[in-house]
């Protein structure tokens, strides 16, 4: 993420994979290319994959651009596209920049030595990561007590 090439993530929002041409999308808007924003209106608009439709409007939510597709966008057929334009609407009218935040936490890290001693069956290795708004989750502190989902998007190397 941080050292990504604009020209090849919007190249890929071509590519024949869903799952390619969504994370180029979220991609882009945590990268806060504007000059995207019309390829991903096409893409909340058409793309068969729901996936990519949801990753669009994020970003355009993330851009703060659009505002008339992710309206549009809150009337798709698929719930998540709904509910993320719905979240995507309210980042327009916030004054926080959101993309910052995930650039921030992306920045940060995990160490890859912690996540190393994750094994597929065995518990969970007490990590500490940065949270989008900058503060320290230590996942022992949740661990046992609710339900708790990890999303990593993808893995550079």
């Amino acid at each position: 993420m941080n050292d990504a090439n604009l020209e090849s993530l919007r190249a890929a929002l071509q590519n024949e994979q869903p799952f390619v041409r969504s994370m180029a999308a979220r991609a882009l808007g945590i990268l806060a290319d504007r000059d995207s924003a019309d390829i991903l209106v096409e893409l909340v608009k058409s793309d068969p994959s729901y996936l990519v439709r949801i990753r669009a409007v994020e970003s355009l939510g993330f851009l703060k651009m659009k505002p008339d597709v992710i309206e549009l966008a809150k009337n798709d057929e698929q719930g998540g596209v709904r509910w993320s334009a719905t979240l995507a609407a309210e980042q327009l009218k916030s004054e926080v920049d959101y993309a910052a935040q995930v650039r921030q936490a992306f920045a940060f890290g995990i160490d890859r030595d912690e996540m190393d001693h994750a094994h597929v069956g065995q518990p969970a290795p007490d990590i500490t990561v940065q949270t989008m708004d900058g503060e320290p989750f230590k996942l022992s502190s949740v661990l046992g007590k609710k339900p708790i989902a990890i999303y990593f998007a993808a893995l550079d190397g």
